[in-house]
C-alpha cells in the first residue's frame, strides 16, 4: 500500500490516453491522491475531455497541471496550472509513486 500522505504522480504525454485516465480514475476512486502532469501533446487535453474520461472523481483527490514549456510551445498556457521542469523533478522526488504514460 502507498503512503497515506503521499501523492501518486502520473506523467501523461499522449493526448487522449484512455488507459492513463482510466488508471487515474480507479486510483482516485480508491482514495489515493493523484497529481497529473500533462506533457508533450497531452497539454492539449481540455477540461471537457478529462472530465469525460474521469467521470465523477472527487476533485480533492486529483489535480491536473501542464508542463509549462510544452504548454507554451503549443500556445495553450492558459488552459492548466503550469509546472516547470524543476517542479516536475521535485514532484517526482516527493511522490509515493510515479507512473509515466
Amino acid at each position: 500500500m502507498y503512503s497515506e500522505n503521499g501523492v501518486e504522480l502520473q506523467l501523461v504525454s499522449q493526448l487522449g490516453d484512455r488507459r492513463a485516465w482510466d488508471h487515474c480514475r480507479r486510483r482516485a476512486t480508491a482514495g489515493e491522491r493523484i497529481q497529473v502532469v500533462l506533457l508533450h501533446d497531452a497539454v492539449l487535453e481540455t477540461e471537457a475531455t478529462i472530465s469525460e474520461a474521469l467521470g465523477e472523481v472527487d476533485s480533492t483527490r486529483l489535480v491536473v497541471m501542464a508542463c509549462a514549456e510544452d504548454a507554451r510551445r503549443r500556445q495553450v498556457e492558459e488552459r492548466w496550472p503550469l509546472i516547470d521542469y524543476q517542479g516536475i523533478i521535485a514532484s517526482c522526488a516527493g511522490a509515493a509513486r510515479v507512473v509515466s504514460w
